[in-house]
């Protein structure tokens, strides 16, 4: 019989895959590559790499819905890059975390609209940026403290899993959840760009959120 961890990961793999929209028939979209005008998303070599690196729940919810993910028009410029966070395989099975929405959903919120390697997400300039994502609206948060590198309070475990340099894949410790965002930064709600400097960025909640971030540590 199936362990438990790898039994809850077969259940989400087959909730998400009725999420997943089948192709448009006469496409040339296939499971190794994503192809694009501008380039190609080596969905194969991806999965590779977070299943060398035991990565295997999200090596194959990439695999299964990388396509249906990522729209084709963000790669229709060479200059364009997205970072993918993956979760570890114990995160599908932690009891604290419940997101009601679907499962495609929750994978859209961990690709990033853009280049975030270790050298910029340890930097203290982007401490409380907002991060843009594939679900529209609704923003991650760079909270990295003391050289201890976190987006929405989760740490970055893994750096590079995979980087091509149009896609860079890290691993975190366990899902991002929305209401992060939502709860302490409503401000970033929307698809206006927020200048982390304005008196608007609520003073208190940056405050509060590092001291419970220090905690944790």
């Amino acid at each position: 019989m199936a362990s438990s961890p790898h039994l809850l990961s077969i259940l989400f793999l087959l909730f998400l895959s009725s999420f997943c929209v089948s192709p448009i028939l006469g496409t040339s979209v296939t499971a190794a590559a994503h192809r694009v005008e501008g380039g190609i998303i080596p969905i194969e070599k991806i999965k590779n790499a977070l299943s060398n690196a035991n990565f295997f729940t999200m090596s194959l919810t990439l695999d299964m819905a990388l396509n249906t993910t990522i729209p084709s028009e963000f790669f229709n410029s060479n200059d364009k890059t997205i970072t993918i966070f993956c979760p570890l395989d114990r995160a599908f099975m932690s009891p604290g975390f419940k997101y009601a929405g679907p499962p495609l959903t929750l994978l859209r919120y961990h690709v990033a609209l853009g280049k975030f390697d270790r050298e910029a997400l340890d930097s203290p300039k982007l401490h409380w940026s907002k991060v843009e994502t594939l679900l529209t609206g609704h923003a991650l948060v760079v909270t990295s403290v003391n050289g201890r590198a976190s987006i929405n309070g989760v740490s970055i475990t893994h750096w590079n899993l995979y980087n091509d340099g149009h896609v860079i894949v890290h691993g975190v410790e366990e899902f991002f959840d929305p209401a992060f965002q939502t709860i302490w930064f409503p401000q970033y709600d929307g698809g206006v760009p927020i200048n982390i400097n304005d008196e608007s960025v609520t003073v208190g909640s940056r405050n509060v959120v590092d001291f419970l971030l220090k905690l944790i540590e």
